[in-house]
């Protein structure tokens, strides 16, 4: 974490705070001191267009102090919160890559960890929680490997392009950024009478890359070039929220191993996939023409932010919450947080579907026609009612099945259990198994991933826990889970599953 506090200390520098109301209203990549009192908050607020993806991150500036982050949407109502995204090695909290589901402002609380108390630094970033690099074209060399000119100007990079339909480019080849990544750029204006594009590159290695682009008529595209020679996967589209003619916004392209999203003034507006270049390169920008006849595209850019995953030893970071989202919802928030693969496809939608038992044991109700599955998410609600509300039952999430007495079973109970097992025989052998206040009768979320040789659980969109489990293929399926001759009743609504090789 000492690149990243060297990096926010740099940034500050370069960006100062003024005035009383720069005290409360974050902006991206500035970092912002903050001093929680004991048993204390403070509130920062900013605001976010729909589908935005932000990290916010508290750092610990006093050795007293373990700093809570929890983000709440305009109405109050929490979104995310995290305390020790590194423990026992950091007490820094994170937020990383969490998508906001509405374009309104929303507020970002400190506290302390059992009124902890002391000074910390805040920091809002686009995309993930690394920054790599901000680009403010003070004294970078950019060349251009085409026809653009790209000249560096009061940290302002001027490009322009000439031609019919032509396109330029520029590059700092000093500054490579991986294969997983945001990157966000201001374009501060954009002018051709005839017609413009403006755009971002990403993993260019040579004369192969990736284009995401603007119109002038209000359209976004995405293409790729091998060697120069382009491909369009995406064409033409338009949204509602890019503004057609508008000379001045910010442009956003994230890429997560073959997907990749788009954002238009921090507002998402599109996916594409591609398995094509799949290796790290360099970040540009690029102008385009678009007229039948020759004419010239000029464009100026500032505020270049690259932004990569956060690791925990070298390994992915696994968020403690999820959010408040179901469906094609909460899979695109998933994929955008590393947690399911984002090529994978939506195979099993299900409103309605319920179960019930009175006997002890297990009685399932296997979904998917006999479909097997690998590596998927499963997610949904269950409404739990049982013979009586201190009744050893509970309900659950059967997969990997293959035959009566082989399979996996992640479950709830009345008591305020939870647990994952798998069934080998006649035996249920040791996974997870745990306690959570607010377990019990009524409605409660559940979400199964399995990826390869991990399984994680989140109850009520919180991690609960991990186990390690080889893949295996096997169908799904809900059921109850009576530890005792009672009465109980599984209800399940909006179950889905996404999955992927």
């Amino acid at each position: 974490m000492a690149r990243l506090k060297i990096f926010l200390i740099f940034i500050a520098a370069l960006i100062p705070f003024v005035g009383v109301r720069a005290q409360t209203i974050l902006t991206p990549y500035v970092e912002m001191s903050g001093s929680v009192p004991a048993g204390g908050s403070q509130t920062f607020t900013f605001s976010a267009q729909s589908g935005a993806v932000v990290s916010l991150i508290a750092q610990a500036e006093s050795p007293e102090l373990d700093p809570i982050l929890s983000l709440s949407d305009q109405a109050g109502r929490p979104l995310y919160s995290n305390d020790d995204y590194a423990y026992p090695d950091s007490p820094d909290a994170l937020l990383e890559a969490v998508t906001l589901p509405r374009t309104e402002t929303y507020t970002v609380t400190v506290t302390g960890f059992e009124g902890s108390a002391g000074d910390y630094a805040l920091t809002l970033l686009p995309g993930y929680g690394n920054p790599l690099t901000i680009e403010d074209f003070s004294g970078s060399d950019w060349d251009s490997p085409d026809d653009a000119q790209a000249t560096r100007s009061s940290n302002i990079l001027s490009m322009s392009v000439e031609g019919v339909r032509a396109t330029g480019t520029a590059q700092n080849t000093d500054v490579a950024a991986p294969a997983n990544f945001m990157a966000q750029v201001d374009v501060i204006e954009v002018t051709n009478p005839s017609g413009w594009t403006a755009g971002i590159t990403a993993r260019r290695q040579g004369n192969s890359y990736y284009l995401y682009e603007i119109s002038a008529q209000g359209l976004w595209r995405f293409s790729r070039y091998a060697d120069g020679t382009a491909t369009v996967l995406r064409d033409w589209t338009g949204h509602p929220s890019i503004l057609a003619g508008e000379p001045t916004f910010t442009l956003g392209f994230m890429a997560n191993g073959v997907g990749f999203d788009f954002f238009y003034n921090t507002a998402y507006v599109g996916s594409a996939n591609d398995a094509t270049l799949t290796e790290g390169g360099t970040v540009g920008l690029s102008i385009g023409t678009t007229s039948s006849l020759t004419s010239t595209t000029t464009a100026q850019f500032d505020n270049l932010v690259i932004t990569t995953p956060v690791e925990v030893n070298g390994a992915r970071l696994i968020p403690n919450e999820i959010p408040l989202a179901e469906g094609t919802g909460l899979v695109m928030a998933l994929k955008r947080q590393n947690l399911i693969a984002p090529d994978g496809v939506m195979s099993l939608t299900l409103p309605e579907s319920s179960v019930q038992f009175a006997r002890p044991g297990i009685n399932r109700l296997m979904l998917g026609r006999g479909t097997n599955y690998t590596n998927f998410a499963l997610g949904g609600t269950v409404n739990m009612q049982g013979g009586t509300p201190s009744g050893d039952v509970g309900c659950g999430i059967v997969f990997r099945f293959t035959d009566e007495t082989h399979y996996t079973l992640a479950y709830i109970d009345q008591r305020g259990g939870y647990g994952i097992s798998e069934r080998d025989g006649e035996d249920f052998l040791p996974g997870l198994y745990g306690t959570r206040e607010g377990l019990g009768q009524g409605q409660h979320h559940l979400l199964i991933i399995a990826d390869d040789n991990t399984l994680y659980f989140y109850i009520d969109r919180q991690y609960v826990g991990t186990v390690d489990d080889p893949p295996r293929e096997g169908q799904v399926g809900i059921a109850v889970v009576n530890f005792e001759a009672l009465n109980t009743s599984c209800s399940y609504t909006n179950l889905w599953l996404w999955e992927w090789d």
